[in-house]
């Protein structure tokens, strides 16, 4: 073999070997996206979702899932199935404006992201690498997680059970004029209680308004559904409600009136203790 050739192939091994290097390095950390913008683009682009690790810089814990969760070779490796975007949620604009649009209050948290930037669902607090991932697997599979229920009700609106099991969850997850609209819309498709869902959308559709400060709203409804289904399961902490709302109204010899009716009648209920303390401070 010539210098020439033996210069060559030492050449062509080496490039070989850095361009192996390159890659296994680039395979050994997450690439994050930082922003929401290009985050979304690139999910629309492979139909993916967007996983989203809302951070603090104070975070301990943040700090931990650093060095542990996001390190991990697993973790590293789902990459191919799903967007990354980091974002700190107290400095960076794009953190910040997230942080107020999903109420998020406590760090770590992961928000798994659709690519318009709606919320799938998410996981909260610190996950070691395996829980993190079977909390993962879990919410994209499970049919009752907000994204799947949403993508479902898209297939199926006329089905008023899964309309009403999406109007809960939207409602655990503070998104009240969501769910405030799907409990307005069986209330008035169902008129006749057909399907047996109305008194517990008439009840979370109070807690919905409520939530919103429509105060008056919230206690026409509570009444309407007094009213109509006085032996509902949602009648006892609906007259709980109620007081609480009347109190909101300025209206507290009312209120304790409506108080003191649910502990005559449910003075074993969970929350009767609740109902005693509101009673002491009137």
């Amino acid at each position: 073999m010539t210098k020439a050739v033996r210069f060559l192939c030492l050449s062509l091994a080496i490039g070989s070997a850095l361009q192996a290097c390159s890659t296994q390095n680039s395979l050994a950390r997450i690439s994050w996206t930082r922003t929401l913008d290009e985050a979304k683009s690139k999910a629309a682009a492979g139909n993916r979702l967007i996983i989203v690790d809302m951070y603090a810089d104070w975070c301990g814990w943040c700090k931990k899932m650093d060095a542990e969760t996001w390190a991990d070779p697993q973790v590293i490796q789902q990459q191919s199935k799903y967007v990354f975007l980091r974002l700190n949620a107290e400095k960076e604009p794009d953190g910040i404006a997230l942080r107020k649009q999903f109420s998020i209050t406590g760090f770590p948290t992961i928000m798994l992201l659709n690519s318009d930037g709606s919320e799938f669902d998410r996981l909260e607090g610190f996950l070691p690498a395996r829980q993190f991932l079977e909390g993962l697997s879990g919410v994209v599979s499970d049919s009752d997680s907000l994204g799947n229920l949403k993508l479902a009700e898209i297939h199926d609106r006329q089905n008023l059970v899964l309309r009403s099991k999406l109007a809960r969850k939207l409602f655990q997850k503070s998104y009240y004029a969501e769910a405030r609209a799907r409990f307005e819309e069986i209330v008035d498709e169902d008129a006749d209680n057909k399907s047996g869902l109305k008194p517990n959308a008439l009840f979370y559709l109070a807690l919905c308004q409520a939530s919103q400060r429509q105060w008056d709203r919230a206690l026409s409804t509570i009444d309407q559904l007094r009213g109509q289904y006085p032996s509902s399961e949602k009648i006892a902490e609906a007259s709980l409600l109620s007081g609480e709302i009347l109190l909101n109204l300025g209206r507290p010899d009312e209120a304790r009136t409506r108080i003191q009716e649910f502990l005559k009648n449910y003075p074993k209920h969970r929350l009767a203790s609740q109902a005693r303390r509101m009673l002491a401070d009137l």
